[in-house]
Formats: C-alpha cells, structure tokens, sequence
C-alpha cells in the first residue's frame, strides 16, 4: 500500500512538472533578477531565485525544470551545470554582456563564452541588434517594469526641482563605459540646468564633480526611484554598451523627457508590461519544456 503511494506521488509529481514546468532564476543583483522572479510568480509561473551565483548547487539545480540566467557572466557556470544535470536552461542577454563579450582579451574566455551560449537553449536578447554581437539566433525580449507604479508617478508629477537625472556608477570601467567625461562637460556647458549623477547598490557614485550645478547620489533603493524620477524633468543615459536599460522606460512613465545616447525616447516595448512579460515567457517554456 505504501508503495502504491509512493509510486502514484511520483507519478504526480512528473505530470505537474510537465504540465508546470518550475523556474530557477540565477543572477546576482537588483533589480533584474529578483524583479523578474516576482514578476513570474505573480503571473503563475513556479519559479525561485539564487544569487549564490559563485559555485552552482547541483542538489538546488535538480529541484526545477529550466535554468533561467540573468547576465552571461552572472550566470554561465550555473548553465554549464544545468546542462550537464539534464535541465533546459534560458539565457538573457544585456548590453553589458555585448561589452565584455566584445571587449575580452582572453581567447580562451572568449571561446568558455561562445560555448556557454551553445550550450544554452534559449538566448533572450534585451534588443534586437545584440544578436550580431554572439552570431547566436535568439529572440528579443525586453526586461519587464513596474508600469502602474512608474505611470501613476507620471500622472502626478509636478514642477520637477532638478533638470537632468543621468546614471554613472564609479569605478574607471564604468566612468568610460557611462560617459562620465559626457556629463560633465554637458554641465559645465549647461550651468543654469541641475544635474543629479546616480550610481547603484553595487557601484555607488562617489565621484568628485566640483561644479556648483551637479549632485552626486551614491544609490537609491530601487523602491524610491519613482520619488527620484519625480523630482527630474530628464533623464539623459549615455553609454557605450548600447543595451536597453529599464530606466529609460521607467523615466518615460514617470513623466520625464528620456534621451538615450543622443536619441529621444517615446515608446515602450510591450513586454515592459509584466503580465505580457510573464506570457511572453511562459509561452517559451511551453515549447522549450513540449507542454
């Protein structure tokens, strides 16, 4: 009798994770990875989240269906594994991967890069043109956003008491890869305008601008972004990376004027929305997983 059970729980358990198939979202950070987590979840998809990105847990691996990486270099020894363990495995790819990806010295990092995105079987590509940076065929998927939070900011924004919002964390990679040189030289030409210099949790801005026009905000919890976007009239992104950063479109919700590397910003892709996110995504689950 016991047996029967057993044999009938398992039995169970196989056709709910083919009916359902679970989730494990790898990737270190916010709000990317655990935004997307709940985003799924919220929208009926069974799925969890690792940032222990270091050394991949092969016991944690075998409890879910499809690896889901958020960043090649975050999350490739996760999707090694889960090859090696049987599991599906997603990968998103972002402007920050084209830079490394294209900026490697090493051949043989290089060539672990090129073999991790064989190795996986789905590559999500923030913007269309990143594909020609891998010679990878993927398909184009923009990061969901809060966009009820962000429009209601929108709605009842007011007169803004700074001008420009523009994203440049510190460190010498990120003060050339974010145009630190382009701001300040936009403010020193610009001296009546306000400009606030935003970093992140990760790479706060700490950097010494002795304009009496610019103010330097290490980070702000990604909860009060929309008081922050409320007390800009533009947000300016400058960037070699050349992706497709969610704050561009949060900005554009929340009532700002959005220029991205020289180009004014009007529209949001559909998938900015998390329920068409969540379906976007379930619906690729579905044939990755033969539901």
């Amino acid at each position: 009798m016991f047996d029967s059970i057993l044999i009938l729980r398992d039995l169970v358990n196989r056709l709910t994770a083919k009916l359902f198939p679970s989730v494990l979202v790898v990737g270190a950070g916010s709000p990317n990875a655990d935004w997307v987590t709940r985003v799924l979840s919220e929208n009926g998809i069974r799925t969890d989240w690792t940032d222990r990105i270091k050394w991949p847990n092969p016991r944690l691996i075998r409890r879910f269906d499809v690896v889901y990486g958020i960043y090649l270099q975050s999350c490739s020894r996760y999707i090694v594994v889960a090859k090696l363990l049987g599991r599906k495995t997603v990968l998103h790819f972002v402007g920050s991967d084209a830079y490394w990806f294209g900026s490697e010295r090493s051949l043989l990092r290089r060539t672990y890069w090129r073999i991790v995105l064989r190795l996986t079987d789905v590559v999500l590509y923030v913007s269309p043109h990143l594909e020609s940076f891998t010679g990878r065929a993927g398909i184009v998927v923009a990061f969901p956003i809060a966009v009820e939070e962000f429009s209601k900011i929108g709605e009842e924004k007011k007169s803004p008491e700074r001008d420009v919002l523009y994203y440049c964390p510190s460190g010498s990679a990120n003060e050339r890869i974010y145009r630190l040189d382009w701001i300040i030289d936009y403010a020193q030409k610009h001296p009546d305008e306000k400009i606030t210099v935003l970093g992140n949790s990760a790479h706060p801005a700490t950097h010494e601008i002795s304009l009496p026009n610019v103010e330097v905000i290490p980070y702000v919890d990604y909860a009060q972004m929309p008081t922050l976007y409320k007390r800009h009239k533009r947000l300016i992104r400058m960037t070699i990376e050349d992706g497709l950063p969610r704050m561009i479109h949060e900005a554009l919700l929340a009532g700002l004027q959005v220029t991205y590397n020289e180009k004014e910003i009007a529209e949001i892709p559909e998938e900015r929305r998390p329920a068409v996110f969540a379906s976007t995504i379930d619906a690729i689950l579905e044939k990755l997983c033969n539901r």
